[in-house]
């Protein structure tokens, strides 16, 4: 996936993974941290970016309509308004583009959604007593969130992870990328270390990698 590569190298993705293994020597929880692209649906970004140009196009054209709806211009105009869709289909696929199209209200659901639904596709629900910890970042709307398991609810109030979001948000603003994610895990490990330190039975349940989707 090249995309990632604007914001982490290769190397920076492989010391990411070296981390979660590092910080789960001392813990029996797990972490997953989890990067996607887009959490938000934006299939309807072109239609009314086009619906928002012709309006803008009819404006402008106001002063001459005499001229431009007389004959022969106004046999233009069907193909200038399926070049405005072209065109706005083809801006509709750049990330700044979508994120104006989306409402913030829907991006922040839209993010809790696609956050929840990595938390099951990653099975971290299926750990022993409840201790995995999803670390989630969605590029394109510029948010993260963090979701614990029941058995480190129970321990830790949803609070605890303000400071870690606060901080990785910050990171990733100015374009630290690994150090966020690296200081985002290890702070994460520190609480599972405290409350699940590494036992005899424990062992690694899920993989440690940086998910990249």
């Amino acid at each position: 996936m090249t995309w990632i590569n604007k914001y982490l190298t290769d190397k920076e993705i492989e010391q990411v993974s070296e981390v979660i293994h590092k910080v789960e020597e001392h813990t029996d929880g797990e972490i997953v941290p989890v990067i996607v692209k887009s959490s938000s649906s934006v299939g309807h970004v072109p239609l009314t970016l086009t619906l928002l140009l012709l309006l803008v196009l009819v404006i402008v054209e106001l002063p001459f309509a005499d001229l431009l709806w007389a004959t022969p211009w106004v046999y233009v105009w069907p193909f200038l308004i399926v070049a405005v869709y072209y065109f706005s289909f083809a801006m509709a696929k750049l990330p700044f583009i979508q994120k104006i199209f989306v409402p913030e209200r829907d991006e922040l659901d839209q993010v809790h959604q696609r956050a929840q639904l990595e938390f099951y596709l990653n099975k971290i629900h299926r750990t022993n007593h409840g201790t995995g910890i999803l670390i989630f970042v969605s590029v394109m709307e510029h948010k993260a969130v963090i979701l614990a398991d029941e058995g480190i609810n129970s321990k830790l109030p949803p609070e605890t992870w303000n400071v870690i979001l606060d901080n990785l948000g910050a990171k990733l603003k100015s374009k630290q990328w690994s150090q966020g994610l690296t200081e985002a895990i290890e702070s994460c490990g520190q609480h599972l270390q405290k409350h699940f330190p590494h036992t005899d039975g424990g062992h690694n349940q899920l993989k440690n990698h940086l998910v990249i989707r």
